[in-house]
């Protein structure tokens, strides 16, 4: 019986491939990229940029990838939150450069509050079979302000070879209960640490802690939303996880303590 169904299933794929070789199939060949096209691609998508309430504008990095003449290349607006941000009609590539700089500029931002633009390019700046183009982004700015409290410490119990305590200067928001360590292990990171007033229940969402030279970026995190503030000795104890791309450097969540100053 094995054999026989052997055969009836050869036999089909036998008669599947002869239809196959005898039908005409239509082609369609792919449209071909341009010589001169610029191969323009925007760098980022999808970012939540925080702006202090003394900022006006961002700036919006555009790369491409044939630099031999000046292009100037427009921009088209997808999505304008309540038409918050100037968003320039073009950016220009100067000859030999591979970079240029839109600035969209914005006024009137409610504080906390998440506004979202999106931008696109016209598909002859771009070359749609390379894997690495962004041909359209989408990212958002929020306003907030932060308030000095003075310096206090973040423990770290996992990544170092011992334990650290690193000092660091502390802000509370002026719009809700979160605090930011600023930059206690590496410059450029800061870490927020949202507090729920019902319970006092902390949440570290996913953020860039430092950048490794081989690892790539570090991140932390309490997914389970496993911390707590304690007001009376001010201070916040969660159990988070360290990782990479390449994976968690702890098998299981670590406990680490943010030493707040005390707030008047």
């Amino acid at each position: 019986m094995k054999k026989e169904l052997t055969y009836i299933a050869l036999s089909l794929v036998l008669a599947l491939g002869f239809q196959a070789c005898t039908d005409e199939v239509e082609y369609t060949p792919a449209n071909t990229v341009a010589e001169n096209c610029p191969r323009v691609t925007f760098i980022a998508d999808g970012d939540v940029e925080e702006v202090s309430p003394t900022q006006n504008s961002t700036q919006l990095v555009l790369m491409r990838e044939n630099t031999a003449e000046e292009v100037t290349v427009p921009l088209n607006v997808e999505r304008n939150d309540e038409g918050v941000f100037q968003i320039p009609e073009s950016v220009t590539f100067a000859a030999g450069e591979n970079t240029t700089v839109a600035t969209i500029s914005f006024a009137n931002l409610e504080i906390a509050k998440i506004y979202t633009y999106s931008i696109s390019v016209d598909e002859q700046y771009v070359d749609p079979y390379a894997a690495a183009t962004v041909a359209s982004t989408t990212r958002s700015v929020q306003m907030i302000q932060w308030n000095l409290l003075g310096r206090g410490t973040l423990t770290n119990n996992a990544l170092f070879t011992a334990p650290v305590s690193a000092p660091c200067n502390i802000y509370r928001a002026s719009h809700a209960h979160w605090y930011k360590a600023e930059e206690p292990f590496a410059e450029g990171y800061n870490v927020i640490f949202q507090v729920n007033d019902e319970d006092n229940s902390v949440i570290v969402n996913e953020q860039t802690l430092l950048t490794d030279p081989s690892l790539g970026n570090i991140y932390i995190s309490n997914a389970d939303g496993d911390g707590t503030y304690d007001p009376e000795s001010s201070t916040i104890t969660m159990h988070v996880d360290y990782y990479c791309s390449a994976g968690y450097f702890n098998q299981a969540p670590v406990e680490e303590v943010l030493f707040i100053p005390a707030e008047k």
